[in-house]
């Protein structure tokens, strides 16, 4: 697990009181960091290394990266906008001194083809707002060269929350880098829905001071790993299928639905499964699963609850059943998912939640347009998708503001699970997973998990690092389906 800022500018004014650290030494450090980078990628004399700056301190470790490779690399270097900033200035003479080829706009874009390495400089943090055309054509046309693109910090283009405003042809524009080195500490913006076509391999620099020194302040968010999942991995030997709790899932609507979700709570663990059938009369033939069991009420031993998952939107009578279950069994554990972020009666059961079982376990799993619907319903603000989505920490961190008691996973590029205990970001599922069935799974991993007893944090964590590392066994970017993820996930 690693901490993300979204802005690191008071913990570079502390190292710089508490260790003596200048703004030219950091500086430096932060140059150190790219052509250690550019080392490892350069390839012949003949393709040579070109860093665009900006007038700002991001510029300035471009200057300091030409400088240090002039004279070894060759190396040519376009000011995108007049230095400005003392530091920048300074630098930019001390590249200019030191050899490094300084080129026109025209030079520049003749030049692209040769290139071997490009470097990016022009606006790291300090970016917000959309481009202007001609950084925005310049840019674009960088994205189209055939050379090995880095970024300094955050790649040019995207905004402190992650968002990018500028459009062309083909959608958001931005720097898009192949290596992301950023300064000090991880930033919050790299994990954004938006940045993650842009980012590349996101590598974090030390700028004087190692992480545990330089990352003193509470973080924004926190970045998942692997390691960080808690695989519900049996130890005893003298164990029986009531030791692993019993987890039932609402059967409405769309009954597969409820059948994958189950399925994939079997396999992640639970000792039972039931479907709860919520419509026997009018029920088609459907095959089902012969380990799934099925039943048209709670059953007794229940642990855990999964509602939503292909409920349907005009039958939400389960609801009540549901909710006097729970307010009658303390500490069990809920799923909320799909069709249930849009029952009107949503924000009056939170609130009967949090008064009448506030120990209870209960996990929401929203995509974004559920999601939308789901704090409109909260009388939490109507907004459209796109702003969700350029300020989803924040909106996240509202939700939860408003009701702790839950934990909230925010599906999407990058999983946004938000709590009590902060905002975690996992970055493991690849877009195979978006295909029908796949957030069926992953409700279904989490009511397993809440109904063996994990806490609705843990269970939200390890669910969505399991459904996301899962995803990476698949055979190519398109082919996994609900079944392959349930079977991957018994690799992991």
């Amino acid at each position: 697990m690693y901490k993300l800022y979204e802005n690191v500018k008071s913990l570079e004014q502390y190292v710089s009181r508490k260790y003596g650290l200048t703004e030219s030494v950091m500086i430096e450090n932060a140059a150190a960091a790219l052509e250690q980078e550019v080392r490892l990628h350069a390839g012949t004399e003949d393709a040579p290394v070109c860093v665009v700056c900006g007038s700002g301190n991001n510029g300035a470790d471009g200057y300091a990266l030409a400088r240090r490779i002039a004279g070894e690399i060759p190396v040519s270097v376009y000011c995108a906008a007049e230095p400005k900033s003392e530091d920048c200035i300074r630098q930019h003479a001390a590249a200019s001194a030191a050899g490094a080829r300084f080129v026109s706009r025209a030079s520049f874009l003749q030049e692209l083809a040769a290139c071997g390495i490009m470097v990016d400089c022009m606006y790291g943090t300090g970016f917000h707002g959309a481009l202007d055309d001609e950084t925005a054509g310049l840019i674009e046309k960088i994205n189209n060269a055939s050379c090995f693109r880095i970024t300094c910090d955050i790649p040019s283009g995207i905004d402190k929350f992650g968002a990018v405003a500028t459009m062309c042809a083909d959608g958001p524009l931005a720097f898009r880098a192949d290596v992301t080195v950023t300064m000090g500490a991880r930033k919050t913006a790299l994990f954004s829905d938006a940045a993650k076509d842009f980012c590349g391999c996101i590598r974090c620099a030390g700028i004087g001071v190692s992480s545990a020194l330089f990352e003193s302040e509470v973080p924004d968010a926190y970045l998942l790993a692997p390691s960080d999942m808690k695989l519900p991995v049996r130890t005893g030997k003298s164990v029986h299928k009531g030791d692993f709790g019993h987890a039932v899932v609402a059967a409405g609507e769309k009954e597969g639905a409820a059948v994958l979700a189950g399925t994939a709570a079997l396999n992640f663990g639970a000792g039972l499964v039931t479907l709860v059938d919520l419509l026997p009369k009018r029920r088609t033939a459907f095959r089902m699963p012969p380990e799934l069991m099925c039943g048209t009420e709670l059953p007794a031993n229940t642990t855990a609850v999964l509602l939503g998952s292909g409920l349907g939107r005009s039958d939400y009578n389960i609801v009540k059943t549901v909710e006097q279950w729970l307010a009658a069994h303390k500490t069990a554990g809920l799923v909320l998912d799909a069709d249930m972020f849009y029952f009107d009666g949503i924000m009056r059961l939170f609130d009967s939640f949090a008064e009448k079982c506030p120990d209870a376990r209960v996990v929401l799993t929203p995509h974004p347009k559920e999601f939308q619907s789901l704090m409109n319903l909260c009388a939490l603000g109507d907004y459209t998708i796109q702003q969700l989505a350029d300020g989803r920490l924040s909106y996240v961190k509202k939700f939860t503001s408003r009701f702790p008691h839950t934990v909230l996973v925010l599906k999407g590029a990058n999983t946004v699970i938000s709590c009590r205990g902060g905002i975690f970001i996992s970055t493991e599922g690849r877009p195979c997973l978006a295909k029908a069935g796949s957030g069926d799974v992953l409700a279904g991993f989490i009511c397993a998990l809440l109904a063996q007893g994990y806490s609705a944090e843990d269970a939200a964590v390890t669910g969505v690092l399991a459904q996301g590392c899962a995803s990476q066994h698949a055979e190519s970017s398109y082919s996994m389906t609900p079944l392959k993820l349930i079977k991957s996930a018994a690799r992991l």
